[in-house]
């Protein structure tokens, strides 16, 4: 059996050092009010107004958490999920949207998505979600670590 103290203490301090977090979101006033409160919590906090935008930050740059905006400028949010979980599948998705359908629900879900949330948002479930979406990826990540521990697998040793 492998150590639990050892595996979590060599998950890497990028692992466990503050989440980074986008917000694609068209209304700048909750991207900022967004923004702020994750800051606050303890996030490193990324921000666009337009899907092109955010598709080019997710090419560019590694994200635990992308927040969308289901409705966005240059591409939908069901794009921007689209191409996080083709190019970072341990990212998790949380859409947003003022105008929520079970059709755009079930689509999001089948997706990948972590969690789709009505707008506007209940502050407290939001934070809620935004922090089991993060420990849900941290188990994730330990539990394949720890897989690769029991094969000796290299990587997991140095705790990559």
């Amino acid at each position: 059996m492998v150590n639990r103290d050892y595996l979590f203490s060599n998950l890497g301090a990028q692992k466990y050092s503050a989440p980074e977090v986008l917000i694609a979101e068209k209304d700048k006033l909750l991207r900022l009010m967004m923004a702020k409160l994750l800051q606050v919590s303890g996030y490193r906090v990324h921000t666009c107004g337009d899907g092109s935008q955010a598709l080019n930050l997710v090419a560019r740059q590694s994200f635990d958490l992308v927040i969308t905006d289901l409705r966005l400028a240059g591409a939908d949010g069901m794009e921007v999920l689209k191409f996080v979980k083709k190019v970072q599948p341990r990212a998790k998705v949380i859409m947003v949207t003022d105008t929520p359908s079970s059709e755009t629900l079930l689509e999001a879900k089948y997706e990948g998505a972590y969690s789709y949330l009505r707008k506007p948002l209940q502050l407290r479930q939001f934070l809620l979600i935004l922090r089991d979406a993060i420990e849900h990826s941290r188990l994730q990540e330990s539990y394949r670590l720890q897989r690769e521990l029991e094969r000796g697998s290299p990587s997991a040793e140095r705790g990559v």
